[in-house]
């Protein structure tokens, strides 16, 4: 009994080592790469543009802002017009038949923290507001509660402007390479956790909806490195079209509603 208990505490212990050894390797893997200037940051343009309809029916235009971090600002996209805002618009103004007004407030490196602050820039006159926003959130470990709080009050603000409001939630991390590996699936299980708390706070703001980009738009990744930029970690064109496809219907859907 008394070696029996012997051999319990070893085992014990080692798990202990075990797991202490593997948060402080994932702590200090966040760290690195926390302080890694690894990824381009300024795309080399700004996005204001229109898309004119495939197919033009009847409507006046239509105007939305996009707002969130480097996947808005362009970053993996050559040009503005293969940016996430304005595939977006170009979708939109296809599925609508009406010229689609675009412009995006996405700043490098944001998190939910700073969305408030970009809707302060955003004049009036629009019809919609996007919010893509949460990738820096899971990679800096942002403290789920206050993702929840930052959320619901850059949305509460977002809705008393009388737009359409859609959230485009945080994506899947397990195929982005250059982050490496325990981190990478860390990563990946804090962005579920992201999601779970960007749904609460839609569901707590009435007239705001929610886009799963993990769900719709991330699985059309595996198999096609194409749709990941040159950086290894953001879209390219093909992948924001991916993450476009996913946010328009939603869109569309919450603009007619109004």
């Amino acid at each position: 009994m008394e070696a029996a208990g012997r051999v319990t505490r070893r085992v014990l212990v080692g798990l202990g080592v075990f797991a202490g050894a593997f948060i402080a390797l994932i702590a200090t893997e966040l760290y690195l790469l926390s302080r890694r200037d690894y990824l381009p940051t300024d795309p080399g343009y700004v996005i204001d543009a229109r898309a004119e309809p495939m197919n033009p029916g009847e409507g006046e235009p239509v105007r939305i802002a996009v707002l969130g971090d480097s996947t808005v600002a362009g970053v993996g996209s050559p040009t503005a017009a293969e940016s996430l805002p304005v595939l977006i618009a170009q979708r939109l103004a296809d599925r609508m038949g009406v010229p689609v007004d675009v412009v995006g407030f996405g700043v490098s490196g944001a998190r939910s923290a700073d969305v408030a602050d970009q809707l302060a820039q955003v004049g009036s006159g629009f019809d919609g507001v996007v919010v893509v926003i949460g990738s820096n959130d899971a990679t800096h470990v942002t403290p789920w509660p206050d993702v929840r709080r930052q959320t619901e009050v850059a949305l509460r603000q977002a809705a008393g402007r009388d737009v359409a409001v859609v959230l485009a939630g945080t994506p899947r991390f397990s195929g982005t390479q250059i982050i490496p590996e325990p981190l990478r699936t860390a990563v990946d299980r804090y962005s579920g956790v992201m999601r779970g708390e960007q749904r609460a706070a839609v569901a707590a703001v009435p007239g705001t909806q929610f886009v799963d980009i993990a769900a719709e738009a991330s699985p059309r990744f595996a198999g096609r490195p194409e749709a990941t930029s040159a950086d290894g970690f953001h879209p390219s064109p093909i992948g924001y079209g991916f993450w476009a496809d996913a946010i328009v219907p939603t869109l569309a859907e919450a603009l007619a509603g109004r």
